[in-house]
């Protein structure tokens, strides 16, 4: 009886220190700060799919409907096609990320780029963020998100966002703002063609850029990975490889 107990107490204790080594990273893991590390994201993209396939990093097109409700579009609305002909509910997206997204011992960063100002859908987008998702959000004690520790956000959901988010709810639950100084949103072709290339490396080494799609570029005939070499950490057109990779040091 004695062996069955201590076989079945030290088979509890190994499962701890598994749990606590790969999901929060508080035993064993120790990495370095988030804005070291380079995530390949998805956008435009059945989002299942994507974070089935290990994405960690994804970008929602928000739009109000005819009741007012957020909508995230699956097409560039300057493809040819409304962005009505093909959606889903942001709440759908919530649910989504909290079913598939988690546990994990890394963060799910989720941009969220509104294409309207509608006080009422914003609020809504923060409605299903903080009812849905409400376990993993991070502590707003929390400061300089770009430079805290990665395994500290084990398990957690990273809000990112934008622009015109002043006065609704939605504002106060952002941890990174790129109306602000701790990340910047640049396309394509702006980190592949920095007016300082000098100071955009300085600036990542500290804060974090995320280089967002060009809805008007058919195809991208140049390498995709190439903002890396200026420092640049989240980017919308690499999907390789999944998860969070430590970046190498800019020459």
């Amino acid at each position: 009886m004695k062996k069955v107990l201590l076989t079945a107490l030290l088979a509890a204790f190994l499962v701890y220190v598994v749990y606590d080594t790969f999901f929060t990273g508080s035993v064993l893991l120790k990495r370095g700060r988030l804005c070291d590390y380079t995530a390949a994201g998805s956008v435009y993209e059945d989002i299942p799919s994507a974070i089935h396939r290990g994405i960690r990093l994804l970008e929602v097109h928000v739009y109000s409907d005819e009741r007012d409700e957020p909508v995230v579009s699956m097409v560039p609305q300057n493809s040819g096609r409304d962005f009505t002909d093909n959606n889903v509910s942001f709440e759908q997206v919530c649910i989504d990320i909290a079913n598939d997204a988690f546990p994990s011992k890394d963060p799910f960063v989720l941009s969220i780029v509104s294409h309207t100002d509608k006080s009422v859908t914003l609020n809504k987008v923060a409605e299903h963020l903080q009812t849905i998702t409400r376990h993993h959000l991070i502590d707003k004690k929390i400061t300089s998100i770009e430079t805290s520790p990665i395994d500290s956000h084990a398990n957690k959901l990273i809000l990112v966002s934008g622009g015109n988010m002043q006065g609704s709810a939605l504002e106060p639950m952002l941890d990174m703002s790129w109306s602000d100084s701790n990340i910047r949103r640049l396309t394509y072709q702006q980190a592949l063609h920095p007016r300082d290339s000098d100071e955009l490396i300085r600036y990542t080494r500290d804060h974090i850029v995320i280089v967002s799609p060009q809805p008007e570029l058919k195809t991208i005939t140049a390498n995709p990975n190439t903002p890396l070499a200026f420092g640049c950490q989240w980017n919308l057109f690499a999907h390789e490889p999944p998860g969070f990779v430590a970046k190498s040091s800019p020459a």
